[in-house]
């Protein structure tokens, strides 16, 4: 069996150099950045060594976080590397020559392998120079030792979790959506945390003291257990991780072999209203828009919004866009605000902007790309006016219930006064509507051919978008002009601003108010000619 089993490694170890390459050949950026990586981790290992034999403390804590920081990137890219090489096993064949324990068993010594070459100069970096450190040959081979154990763990950690996840995901088809969404936003919980202990002066030492407490602290342990002249760690710590691979490693591999003997025998079975009527709307029938706003809008811009609104539901690629608004008001729109004193005023209309152009790019961003299959018969079923106004109204009609559901009661338990809270909701409102007019207006003059089928979050059917920094850059430039029409508001709603206008005997509350009515003016100027421009690139847009 364990013939078989590396047979199978080596197989796929060479589909995947064919498919692939090898790692670093032909690729000399990459090859330098992993020099300068193991080049600064050897130099921080000799600097802790030579520390060590001059008396300092063992940073127990600190090598501990760094440990499990490491184990976790270890664990989830094994668990990349798994997916990408299950993917491409083809069952049938496979396991009429063996069984599913040695087909797991290759998968895993193929996970291992090119795990382990992607950690080999980094890892011989460390050992050299905390050899050298502590001039002691023997911590180098216990080094490797305990680099080799934990990447061993991680490999069987992240393999097994793939493959439940994937036999879960045969059994609920949505807990892939609700995996993507926590992949893609499960970082925002963790920012805001952060940012409120900074702010609480809440001290992160009792944090480390968890991670030194932890198991896998015990590899710091052994990595220092071949050390000459002192023992920097403990005995019983470091014979402990071994232990704990002993008993770890193998029921997770057996675990991964259940697992993957159920995903090949067994049959997907969907959520209950995924294949049923319950999941399935007439894009024609009547709904609550129509009897509220009535014959004012064109049916067939009903139905382009209905037909957005239940490819959003199906398969949510427009909620993964509106992540890089978040992270782009995170990054930029919050420095900025804190850094011009914008204060409350400024922060509630930062949150609305932020709604606002989030459900204008999540139903706006990449017409094309969205509409991709079935361009020939949207040419010819609805025209420019019908279409972009059918993806504004999606946008807007999504976007005005959440800013105001937000905006309102913020406003109203903060400082800010009842009638800025009032004006404040309606630019991000209107700001929805702006941001998808712009995002059609640049979307629809992208061209047919430079969109291409490609993996995405939440769907296992390919997706077209474009390919490289393309995508990214009119992003921005979305972001970009909608960030501008807005700087009045911002600008008259800074404390600095509007108390040197008071000084001049204007009314601070005339100057809040008048930047935002002026905002609003300019929101809806940009919105018009946005919007004319999306309609005249849909009337001359070419698919031949």
């Amino acid at each position: 069996m364990a013939g078989g089993s590396l047979r199978i490694a080596r197989a796929e170890w060479t589909r995947h150099r064919r498919e692939f390459g090898t790692p670093l050949t032909g690729r000399p950026v990459l090859l330098v950045a992993v020099a300068a990586i193991t080049l600064v981790l050897g130099w921080l290992a000799h600097s802790l060594g030579r520390d060590l034999t001059t008396g300092q403390p063992l940073p127990y804590e600190l090598l501990s976080l760094l440990v499990s920081v490491t184990f976790v990137w270890m664990a989830w890219r094994s668990s990349q590397y798994t997916h990408a090489r299950f993917e491409r096993l083809s069952p049938d064949p496979l396991l009429t020559t063996v069984p599913a324990r040695t087909a797991t068993l290759g998968l895993l010594g193929f996970v291992y392998a090119r795990l382990i070459t992607t950690l080999a100069l980094p890892t011989l970096g460390v050992a050299v120079g905390i050899a050298v450190g502590l001039r002691s040959p023997t911590v180098g081979i216990t080094v490797l030792v305990a680099i080799a154990g934990i990447a061993s763990l991680a490999v069987a950690l992240g393999t097994t979790s793939r493959l439940a996840a994937r036999l879960v995901a045969l059994r609920l088809t949505r807990v892939r959506v609700y995996r993507d969404i926590l992949i893609v936003f499960g970082w925002i919980p963790l920012m805001i945390g952060f940012m409120i202990l900074q702010e609480l002066s809440i001290s992160l030492a009792p944090l480390l003291a968890v991670f030194g407490a932890l198991p896998l602290a015990w590899f710091v342990d052994l990595a220092l257990l071949g050390s000459v002249e002192s023992s920097f760690g403990s005995v019983g710590h470091a014979f402990g991780a071994l232990g704990l691979l002993v008993l770890t490693v193998p029921v997770l591999v057996a675990g991964s072999t259940v697992f993957a003997r159920r995903i090949w025998e067994s049959e997907p079975v969907s959520s209950v209203g995924s294949t049923g009527s319950s999941g399935s709307h007439s894009l024609l029938k009547e709904g609550v828009l129509e009897r509220f706003v009535g014959d004012r809008i064109p049916r067939a811009a009903y139905t382009v919004a209905r037909e957005r609104w239940l490819l959003e539901r199906r398969g949510p690629r427009g909620l993964l866009m509106s992540g890089y608004v978040v992270f782009l008001v995170g990054m930029f729109g919050f420095p900025a605000v804190a850094i011009g004193g914008g204060g409350p005023n400024g922060l509630l209309l930062l949150f609305a902007v932020g709604l606002g152009m989030m459900a204008g790019i999540a139903f706006a961003s990449a017409p094309i790309g969205t509409e991709y299959r079935t361009l020939p018969m949207l040419f010819t079923t609805v025209d420019g006016q019908q279409f972009a106004g059918g993806l504004v109204l999606a946008a807007t009609t999504v976007g005005a219930p959440l800013v105001l559901l937000v905006i309102v009661p913020l406003g109203i338990s903060s400082l800010v006064g009842t009638i800025q809270t009032i004006v404040i909701a309606l630019v991000g409102v209107t700001v929805s509507t702006c941001t998808a007019s712009v995002a059609l207006a640049i979307g629809m003059g992208v061209e047919r051919y430079d969109y291409t089928p490609m993996s995405s979050f939440f769907t296992d059917i390919p997706v077209y978008a474009e390919i490289g920094l393309n995508g990214f850059l009119r992003l921005g430039s979305i972001f970009a002009v909608v960030t501008l029409v807005t700087v009045p508001a911002f600008l008259g709603n800074a404390p600095p601003v509007y108390e040197r206008v008071e000084a001049l005997g204007i009314p601070a509350l005339g100057v809040q108010i008048g930047s935002l009515f002026l905002t609003l003016l300019l929101v809806v100027a940009v919105t018009r000619i946005a919007f004319r421009i999306a309609v005249q690139r849909f009337r001359d847009y070419q698919i031949g």
